[in-house]
């Protein structure tokens, strides 16, 4: 009926999520592990494991090295990167590089941490995969590598390098339980989130482009079409986006009520429901109870303070963000250039 609407759309755009398993279009799976849906009101209270981005490297004295060893010269480096002078780290990495006959996969990670600190995500690329090159099991230098990829794929006319990103946050997140690291994953588990919102996002662009020129393309043929007047050609170009979706309609960004905490209005990570039927985040009932008594937060009627975990609204929350990636971290009228990296 419509000859523009045969391959308008590339069949790697489509997002499929089957359980556990992430599949960017047909053809490619890849295993991304289900991170823990962060409480933004909460995670401030709780004990933090240490942060990846503090991992520059192990503390050591520069007492312990001579100007001869690179070890010395990173340290410097280290130094520097912490006060925020990237161009001097840089420098000081170069010197521990040239010592060490460019052998320490370290070193090359964490100059390529400062090159991305300055916005310069090629040469951060690159050493971040001399890295890997030098030490596959580098846990830090794969998450570097993934955060530079899901960047630059920001940029991109297609999805590939964000794709690409998600293999190499996943494998860092893999190597974890190997080294004994597992105290890093669920940050590990955020970043690979990020990039599937991130990827939900630059589908629905690419979609859009296409069905924007697709319509554009069908506008030109109508008008080429002596046949029609005014009105058929207006009835038959509404039909023909209302078969393929109109681009500019406004996307319904809607989180389901039941999977909302009535405390922090955010998503909850781990439900449990009280003897008066509510349910709420845990660690928020356990501090409302200490604050207010045994009273439900919402109803305000006397509860016993023993609560249990709703498996149905985790599992419901679950399959939520799996469907729906864009929901990880929503803030309404967010952009991806805003998804941290």
């Amino acid at each position: 009926m419509f000859p523009f609407i045969s391959n308008i759309f590339r069949s790697d755009l489509p997002l499929f999520i089957f359980d556990d398993i992430f599949v960017p279009g047909p053809g490619m799976r890849v295993g991304v592990p289900r991170p823990p849906y962060t409480n933004q009101q909460y995670k401030d209270q709780v004990p933090k494991p240490p942060n990846l981005q503090k991992m520059q490297s192990v503390k050591k004295s520069l007492g312990d090295y001579s100007e001869t060893q690179g070890q010395y010269w990173c340290i410097l480096g280290d130094m520097s990167f912490e006060k925020g002078d990237y161009t001097k780290a840089i420098q000081y990495y170069d010197r521990a590089i040239q010592l060490t006959d460019g052998t320490e996969s370290s070193f090359f990670r964490s100059r390529g941490l400062a090159y991305k600190k300055m916005g310069n995500l090629d040469q951060a690329y690159k050493d971040a995969i001399m890295a890997i090159e030098l030490d596959d099991k580098n846990i830090k230098a794969h998450l570097l590598c993934g955060q530079v990829l899901a960047e630059r794929g920001k940029k991109q006319e297609n999805t590939h390098e964000i794709e690409t990103a998600i293999h190499r946050l996943t494998k860092a997140r893999t190597l974890c339980a190997g080294q004994k690291k597992q105290y890093y994953e669920d940050e590990l588990s955020k970043y690979i989130y990020r990039a599937k919102k991130l990827l939900w996002y630059k589908n629905k662009e690419l979609e859009d482009q296409k069905k924007r020129q697709a319509i554009n393309n069908y506008t030109q043929y109508l008008q080429q079409r002596g046949d029609l007047n005014e009105e058929q050609r207006k009835n038959e170009l509404n039909a023909f986006i209302n078969s393929i979706g109109n681009p500019d309609q406004k996307q319904n960004y809607d989180i389901p009520s039941y999977l909302i905490c009535k405390i922090t209005f955010e998503m909850m990570e781990n439900p449990v429901v009280t003897d008066a039927g509510q349910t709420y985040e845990r660690d928020m009932l356990i501090e409302a109870i200490q604050k207010n008594g045994p009273v439900d937060p919402c109803t305000r009627q006397p509860i016993s303070g023993e609560f249990y975990p709703n498996h149905n609204i985790k599992q419901a929350t679950q399959d939520f963000l799996l469907n729906n990636p864009w929901a990880f971290e929503f803030q309404q009228g967010e952009n991806y250039d805003d998804i941290e990296f």
